[in-house]
């Protein structure tokens, strides 16, 4: 650009030279770039031109249009909006660039108005097309014009020409922010942003990824990803890494149980053979942290309250809070060439109760739980899980506490939009009072459909556990647990979801007033998940 300035104020100067030497110093102060030594000595042009009418309007307007250029490149816009006025204002407009210059002192100024006519001057006379091009666009979505920039950075796509390829990559992002701009005004704007928005940016940073714009173009795409929880990267084994690493829920419950059941010793079922409302508040936390690509650690804890409206004894009882929390591993690796994960986790949860009646919480249970396990794709219609765990379980009757020893076995199965899980567990319990002992085996499955008339997803579950009091066959018998339910669920503005929930049970059992139970439970649930 300085040496096609320079050879045309050569050539205006070798115009004049019969006439006068005055223009040789400012040319070459200028061709060193000393630009306020050249402002300095085209003062003194101007004022000897001014005393010389012949020939005086084009030749000031030469200074002062180079006098504009030189305060453009010290970046002294106002005073080079004020020359590049007066010199068009005398008639002299031959440089081809001096549209384009005088159009990036009123950008800069931020005179956008007359900044784009400038521009577009400059691109009738085809200087700097694609540059000016961009210039146009920015200024309309500066104006608030959205469709007048993005018809003229699409422009600069159909040139095809080297100039163009230097501002394409920054004509494409500006295309992106256009995009963003409309979709967040949209209620689904996650939907958008990741079908459009996203693959615009990615679209420039694939133009030229080395380039100086490509990192604030990957900072676009990562903060999006990040926003509307988008953003997934692979760990080792290719299994996809929890992103955001947090999660938070937050719920309320409110319901109704037909026959309130007291279990605190986890050795027999008291019974309020009438029915409460009740509340239940929930709050569960997790965050996942990654050592390089194999590795997780995800502390996390729940907090909940339920509180029940029947306000008779063996109601009120039931009132309880629990805090739970627990750290889960995974280490990452792979079997049958295929992701699999070791898992090792700790469980801790502290119950307390208005055990005795008494309008007070009172300590009610503490557990320990240690599972270590392995999830792993053998089948090809999904994933499966085996677990081994054993439970220390610490009751307010010291006869009651008991350990548990578990092996588990889960399985999922695809459906195509259907998915169906499967959870088989035997359970090995020991209790300090011995005649409480027993082996249970539990099988259970759900089935998760996919949301039906764009309004809800149904799911349904039935569980079997069989329970041998090893014992105290004669007085129990084995016992047969049925847990029959259904769920259904609505998300609604991306984060709230709502759960109509109804479980039944029903315990078989020879000893009627200990262990043999039926109730329904029936309950909608407001959740918020961050």
């Amino acid at each position: 650009m300085k040496s096609l300035l320079f050879l045309f104020l050569f050539f205006s100067y070798s115009c004049f030279a019969q006439e006068d030497q005055l223009f040789a110093k400012s040319s070459q102060l200028f061709s060193e770039g000393k630009y306020q030594s050249t402002i300095d000595e085209l003062n003194i042009l101007e004022q000897t031109i001014l005393q010389k009418p012949e020939s005086q309007q084009m030749r000031l307007g030469l200074v002062y249009y180079w006098k504009a250029i030189s305060f453009n490149r010290l970046q002294d816009f106002p005073n080079a909006i004020t020359y590049f006025d007066l010199s068009l204002k005398s008639g002299y407009n031959k440089p081809v660039d001096i549209n384009y210059e005088y159009g990036q002192a009123l950008f800069a100024s931020e005179k956008y108005s007359e900044a784009r006519a400038q521009f577009r001057n400059s691109v009738n006379r085809k200087f700097k097309v694609a540059v000016s091009l961009y210039y146009l666009g920015y200024v309309a979505r500066q104006m608030g014009d959205a469709k007048k920039a993005y018809s003229f950075y699409k422009a600069i796509e159909r040139l095809n020409t080297p100039e163009a390829k230097e501002v394409l990559q920054a004509a494409e992002v500006q295309v992106g922010d256009i995009y963003l701009d409309e979709a967040e005004k949209k209620k689904d704007s996650f939907k958008t942003v990741e079908k459009i928005v996203i693959p615009q940016y990615q679209k420039a940073l694939a133009m030229d990824p080395e380039s100086p714009l490509s990192g604030r173009i990957q900072e676009k795409i990562v903060a999006l990803q990040r926003k509307y929880d988008l953003m997934l990267f692979n760990l080792s084994n290719g299994r996809p890494a929890i992103n955001p690493p947090y999660f938070l829920r937050v719920a309320q419950e409110l319901g109704f149980d037909s026959n309130v059941t007291f279990s605190p010793a986890e050795t027999t079922i008291s019974k309020a053979k009438q029915g409460s409302l009740f509340s239940k508040t929930d709050i569960f936390g997790r965050y996942t942290f990654y050592h390089e690509d194999y590795l997780s650690v995800a502390p996390e804890i729940r907090v909940n309250n339920t509180y029940y409206f029947n306000r008779v004894q063996e109601i009120y009882r039931n009132d309880n809070y629990l805090i739970a929390p627990a750290l889960r591993t995974s280490y990452e690796h792979s079997l049958w060439k295929r992701p699999a994960s070791t898992i090792v986790d700790y469980d801790f949860n502290e119950a307390r109760r208005d055990v005795n009646g008494t309008h007070q919480y009172d300590f009610s249970s503490r557990a320990h739980s240690f599972m270590i396990g392995q999830r792993f794709n053998y089948f090809d219609f999904g994933e499966s899980t085996v677990r081994l765990r054993y439970r220390i379980f610490d009751s307010y009757t010291d006869s009651a506490d008991a350990s548990t020893t578990s092996f588990v076995l889960e399985q999922i199965k695809n459906l195509k939009v259907n998915t169906l899980l499967f959870y088989f567990s035997y359970d090995r319990t020991r209790v300090n009072s011995n005649i409480f002992d027993t082996d249970a085996l539990t099988l259970r499955t759900d089935l998760i459909m996919s949301r039906m008339f764009d309004l809800f997803t149904p799911s349904f579950g039935m569980g079997v556990t069989t329970t041998d009091p090893i014992n105290d066959r004669s007085n129990r018998g084995r016992e047969l647990l049925l847990t029959p339910g259904f769920r259904l669920s609505k998300t609604f503005a991306k984060r709230w979801r709502s759960n109509f929930k109804f479980d039944y049970m029903t315990n078989d059992s020879k000893d009627k007033t200990n262990f043999d139970f039926k109730k329904h439970i029936t309950s909608l649930e407001l959740e918020y998940l961050f």
